[in-house]
């Protein structure tokens, strides 16, 4: 009698855990920060092998590798028709065929989580599913996207002020290098790295320039790991398309290579005191050609030259 009793919640729980097809009617939107990337429009089918209709709009091509980063993303917009469709418990399963190649398929499975939200994941791959909100009625697809760029769901194109102030200080410190007093500056540094990072941990940095900006202030670090993150940080600018992140990228690795006794790579680190002699050294002068050197924006070798001269003229 007791197994029975079990027996029967567990179909009773399955039966609960079925949905409609009219649960999954409406126009289901993902977006990337504020842009409309991805819009699913489900009306009801005819009949239960076919309990549902509609189709997907979606640029006609982009990358990734997780499911969250989306890199790549280029135009037109296609509207892909949906061709089949199945209810398997609380997931449903659509297929959308390419309009120019009937042959060429994806298979997705929709899940609800709430009475407006769902997640879409692509059937047999072990990406993160994107979660989709219903929205009232039929959106534009965006048509703004930066090729080069690489866009996430927490994206924003509006920078951190908080961000562009610290940053501002780390530079105003360094406006007369040769009189930096570093007594009062090291300090200074050091709560502007903590500043930092508490906007960093807590999701505050959205655009390139605020990941540039943080990179300045952690190459102004102390250490090893003070570089390593701010040429991480760098790489993440270069990804949201701020080309002029380049050079700061390259610059960390240099001062990181430098800072565990290996010899910089690119010429960006110069030592000496203003009016003195100043070295580059240790630097390995022949891995990275002139021409490399000019797609980061750093100068050639005969510009290195002539930079070094230049701060033992005076001060850099």
């Amino acid at each position: 009698m007791v197994g029975y009793a079990i027996l029967l919640t567990i179909a009773l729980a399955d039966a609960a855990a079925a949905r409609s097809a009219q649960e999954f009617v409406g126009h289901w939107l993902y977006k990337l920060g504020d842009r409309n990337f991805i819009l699913l429009e489900l009306t009801a089918g005819d009949n239960a092998a076919a309990p549902l209709r509609g189709s997907i709009a979606r640029p006609s091509h982009f990358q990734t590798s997780d499911g969250v980063a989306i890199s790549r993303i280029e135009l037109p917009v296609v509207r892909y028709p949906l061709v089949r469709s199945a209810i398997d418990g609380d997931l449903l399963r659509v297929t959308f065929a390419n309009p120019t190649d009937a042959s060429d398929e994806d298979e997705f499975e929709l899940r609800l989580s709430g009475s407006d939200r769902a997640s879409l994941g692509l059937a047999g791959l072990p990406f993160t599913p994107w979660p989709l909100e219903r929205v009232p009625g039929s959106v534009a697809i965006a048509t703004d996207w930066i090729v080069e760029r690489t866009y996430r769901p927490d994206d924003s194109d509006v920078s951190n002020p908080e961000m562009a102030r610290i940053f501002d200080a780390d530079q105003a410190d360094r406006r007369d290098f040769g009189k930096i007093d570093w007594a009062v500056v090291g300090p200074a540094d050091a709560a502007r790295r903590t500043a930092t990072k508490t906007l960093l941990d807590g999701g505050k940095l959205h655009t390139g320039e605020d990941f540039q900006k943080a990179a300045f202030v952690f190459q102004h670090g102390n250490g090893p790991d003070d570089y390593l993150l701010a040429h991480t940080l760098a790489l993440v600018a270069v990804a949201k398309g701020h080309v002029e992140a380049l050079w700061i990228a390259s610059a960390t690795l240099d001062r990181y290579l430098q800072s565990i006794g290996k010899p910089q790579v690119y010429g960006t680190q110069f030592s000496g005191q203003p009016g003195g002699k100043f070295t580059q050294d240790p630097y390995d002068r022949a891995l990275v050609s002139d021409a490399l050197r000019s797609q980061l924006g750093v100068p050639s070798l005969a510009e290195q030259d002539k930079q070094r001269r230049q701060f033992e003229a005076g001060p850099p």
